[in-house]
């Protein structure tokens, strides 16, 4: 995979997406990977084939005949994750030194797959706020992985994006039953995007938000007169010493905002610095 290289398949290796609340007890065949609620019921083996997940190795199996085989489900049981890509033009930024948030977001997403389409579950992509909207079905399988790659790879970023009208807009083509996972700047009004992402849950819908952020933005290192061009459109001169105090509590306070409404909801999130492994942003938003 283009966006998911072996190194960073390693360092997920062990990882897997969980609910937040363990299914009941009593409920056995309940479905333990994705999402609430969710049943998955066990359709044939079928041998091994190249590019199958280990994981997907039925081990018991293997012991008593040793030849391996993989389980499969039946397909209506199966669980969709959906990630929903924020392509506007504010992901492009990228720091000296440093990719694009997008560049990053592609990768998260493409290592998020990997791992539902590794447990047996499909996944799929929607773009929001990019030139094609049009995304990836969500399907099952290890070939569908190249399809994915291939879609991440044909993400164009979009002009000016309403970022909370984006996920509003995709909230209405996701699957009735689905995990949905958001990944975005979250440049925007904070009450409006929270609004979007609660919407995101509606129905049996599992959410997990991933927060991809450059430390420029965060910090806001600069000196002296700035002519400061919005990847979104518009320009500001500023005096960057008189602005930087004001700018980073302004920033803190949106971050703040995301973080102790999301926790309030018991969504997990996570925020993915460009400045640093986004595999332990991953790891932690999965361990949420």
């Amino acid at each position: 995979m283009r966006w998911l290289d072996p190194a960073d398949q390693a360092r997920l290796k062990g990882l897997g997406l969980s609910p937040r609340r363990a299914a009941a007890p009593s409920a056995p065949g309940r479905h333990r990977t994705l999402a609430r609620g969710f049943t998955r019921d066990f359709a044939q083996h079928r041998p091994y084939a190249p590019g199958d997940e280990a994981r997907a190795i039925d081990w018991k199996a293997y012991a008593r005949l040793d030849r391996y085989f993989v389980r499969e489900y039946r397909a209506e049981d199966r669980v969709s994750l959906v990630v929903l890509l924020d392509a506007s033009a504010s992901m492009t930024f990228a720091g000296a030194g440093r990719p694009a948030k997008l560049d990053v977001a592609r990768r998260a997403a493409a290592a998020l797959a990997w791992l539902t389409v590794s447990q047996g579950d499909e996944a799929g992509l929607i773009p929001v706020g990019a030139e094609d909207p049009a995304g990836v079905a969500p399907r099952a399988g290890a070939g569908h992985l190249a399809a994915l790659d291939e879609g991440l790879s044909a993400v164009r970023p979009g002009a000016e994006t309403d970022l909370a009208a984006a996920l509003e807009g995709a909230a209405a083509r996701l699957p009735r039953r689905a995990a949905v996972a958001v990944i975005s700047d979250l440049m925007g009004d904070p009450a409006r995007v929270l609004k979007a992402l609660r919407r995101l849950t509606a129905g049996r819908r599992e959410l997990f938000v991933l927060r991809v952020i450059d430390p420029d933005e965060r910090d806001f290192p600069y000196e002296g007169a700035l002519l400061v061009e919005g990847l979104e459109g518009g320009t500001v001169t500023l005096d960057a010493g008189e602005t930087a105090p004001a700018y980073r509590a302004a920033f803190a306070q949106q971050d703040e905002a995301y973080r102790s409404a999301l926790r309030r909801l018991a969504i997990p999130y996570a925020v993915a610095a460009t400045d640093a492994p986004w595999t332990s942003a991953l790891s932690h938003l999965l361990a949420t």
